[in-house]
This record gives C-alpha cells, structure tokens and sequence, in this order.
C-alpha cells in the first residue's frame, strides 16, 4: 500500500540520520554493535532483548573442531534464519564474508546473511544452490545516503520485507534473484543509453524499416540519435509523472487541489508523539512539489525542484530548500480550529488558512525563487518553455 511504503521509507530515512549523527563519536566494533547494528535490528522490529529471538554470538558447528558463529542470528521458531556479521564502524567489509559464509553453510534454516560496519548493510541470500551464500549481495544499503534521501524505492520495498512482521524465510531466495536480475537489467539499459552496443542499434533501425541495407556506416551513423531517443524516452517519463505532457510542452491542466478530509481531523496531541509525517502531511508535501513543477517556467527552476525536501519537527511540518532552516520555503500545521495553517518566512512569515493549495500559487512560487537566489543561483534570465521533444 503507498501510505505505508511511504511512511516506511521516511521512517528509514529519520533513523539513517539518526545513525549517522552517533556513527560521527570514534566506535569500535563493540560500540558499533550497541549504537548501530541493534538500534538497526530494533527498527526492524526485532527484540534485541529477547535472546529467543535476536540471539548474540550465536554458534553454528560442524563439529568440536570447527566452530562457526555470527555476532547476532534471528532465531524463528527455534532456529536461526538470518545471519549478522558486524564490524568495526568504517572497516573493509570485502575480505569479511568468510565468517558469514562457513556459518550459512553449517545452518539449514538460515536464509538471510547480512555483513555490516553499522552503516553500510549487505544482504545476501542462496539463489544458486541451498545454503550457499552467494557471492555478491542482492541488496546494499549506504545509511549515509539513505539519510540525505538517496535510495530507490526497490530497496525500500526490499529492506521492508526483512521487517520482524514481513520476513518469509521462502521468499528470500526468489527476491534475491529478482533483485539481481533487476540491478542487471538497469545496468545494461544505462550502459545502452550511454553506449549502445551495434546489436542493439541495429535491432531498433531494423524495427523503424528505414529502407535500406543497415551496414556498419549505418549503425555509426545513427548511434548518437539511439542516445538521444532513449535519453528523450527517460525524460518524458519524469516529466509526465509531474504532470506534463510526455508528448508537448503544453502543462497539465491542474484544477482545485483539495487537502484530504483526514487531515481536518488529525489530533494535534498525536503530532508531536513521533517526527514522522502523516498521510496528510505526505500528501501536502507531494502537491506542493508538483504545483512548483506547474508553476515554473525555466530548466533552471525545474531541475532545482529535487532539492526541494521536507522535515517534520515537534510543532510544524517545513518545505524546504537545500536547508531546512535557510532554505524554509514554507512550514504547516493545524490551527486549534483544526483548519491547515501555511506560514511563509520569505513574506514576512505572511500565514494562510486554507483547504485549497492551489491558492497558495503566488507565495509558493516566490518563496522558492528567493530560497534559490539565497542559495547564489542566479535566476532573473529569460524564460524558456522546456522541450521533451
């Protein structure tokens, strides 16, 4: 369901923040498992407490001669079904799979191994052969860049299912190699996009019919106009998601934004309970961001909205540029009447109460010029309507 993939995601991104401001103390290894590795464990929804179920330096052994154990195994119904290697906060983790590996091997029932310095975390899983660790991990999460916002939404998907409440053991297997086949796929259309291979040029000039023999001169002759294509194919995909015409440079006609019913009776109690945004909140920031890509009329303008983000605080919820205090283009909250207050620091901290973002145009629009050109981007130039021809 969207809403709880994306609480989901900007819960993960609070928390990633969270680890990074404790991984910024000097952490040994034990320090990285007590300030990271379990906090991590616990976001998932894991009970670090309980020894039944999050189990620390759990043994796996062949025989008394050759012990294998991991810094912590998830325990199911008895047994363990993931692996956890930790090491020390910003060491190589490359020569570090042995460990991991030999206890995979020595455990049937575990299906997940994951190797971790705290804030870098590979997952790995027996695509191949049953209980033979793959070589190369299936999923890779950097917390660093997690906590400025970069990761896909296949990651999310990916890290969501290893949650206490999602994890099925079964599918990890399956998961694993369509996550695989998927990075392969986006890598081999990157590479395309950038450096079509003869083949795959010949096969789209073969589609066209273009009449004619397509020799070696030919395909030469076209690579460049295949780039273009593809890269012209990307770009009316982004745009028609922000509501523009894939086709024209014509804009979507955008009626009256309405706010949902809901969040005229979302409990102002409940809001300082957690830093994370409501489904209202959620729906605000998207509409604002779309209303922006409306409203511009320059590439320069365009291409700066992915630098526009959100931070929810104890008493308000800020749109922001770059910056979430400098760059603040608006903050919103209910008044006690539970009616949607949206306060603009550029105009004076100028509030206005509102159902209807659509009358907010104005403000937003020139709340946002000026966090540019308070950031030193130069934007008085001649507008330009963006082709996606």
């Amino acid at each position: 369901m969207l809403v709880e993939f994306e609480e989901f995601k900007q819960k993960l991104i609070a928390h990633a923040k969270t680890m990074v401001i404790h991984a910024g103390k000097q952490l040994g290894e034990a320090a990285t498992n007590i300030a990271l590795v379990q906090p991590f464990l616990v976001f998932l929804g894991y009970d670090v407490a309980n020894p039944d179920e999050v189990a620390p330096e759990h043994h796996a052994d062949f025989s008394e001669k050759y012990k294998n154990k991991v810094d912590y195994a998830i325990i199911r119904s008895g047994s363990p079904v993931i692996a956890i290697e930790s090491k020390k906060l910003g060491s190589l983790m490359k020569d570090d799979l042995g460990q991991l590996k030999s206890y995979f091997n020595a455990c049937p029932t575990v299906k997940l191994g994951v190797l971790t310095d705290g804030l870098r975390f590979e997952f790995f899983a027996d695509s191949d052969s049953p209980n033979m660790m793959d070589e190369n991990a299936f999923l890779k999460i950097d917390m660093q860049e997690v906590a400025k916002g970069n990761i896909e939404d296949n990651s999310v998907k990916a890290l969501a299912a290893i949650r206490k409440s999602d994890f099925n053991p079964e599918n990890v297997g399956a998961e694993a190699k369509r996550k695989l086949l998927l990075q392969f796929i986006v890598d081999t259309l990157q590479n395309f996009k950038t450096a079509p291979s003869d083949e795959f040029i010949r096969f789209f000039l073969s589609k066209a019919d273009i009449g004619a023999r397509i020799s070696q001169r030919t395909v030469d002759g076209n690579r460049q106009l295949i780039c273009d294509a593809l890269q012209s194919f990307i770009d009316q995909e982004i745009l028609s998601r922000v509501g523009y015409a894939p086709k024209d440079v014509v804009k979507k006609t955008i009626e009256s934004v309405e706010i949902p019913e809901n969040i005229l009776s979302a409990s102002l109690e409940d809001k300082d309970e957690e830093l994370i945004p409501t489904e209202a909140e959620l729906h605000v920031f998207t509409t604002l961001r779309e209303r922006l890509a409306f409203l511009v009329k320059s590439d320069l303008l365009y291409d700066e909205l992915g630098s526009v983000s959100f931070k929810k605080t104890a008493t308000s919820f800020k749109v922001y540029y770059k910056k979430p205090n400098k760059g603040a283009i608006l903050a919103f909250h209910l008044n006690k009447a539970g009616v949607p207050v949206f306060k603009f620091p550029t105009a004076g901290n100028k509030e206005i109460e509102t159902n209807n973002l659509k009358d907010l145009n104005d403000l937003l629009l020139e709340a946002y010029k000026q966090r540019l050109q308070d950031s030193g981007i130069v934007i008085d130039r001649a507008p330009a309507l963006r082709s996606v021809s």
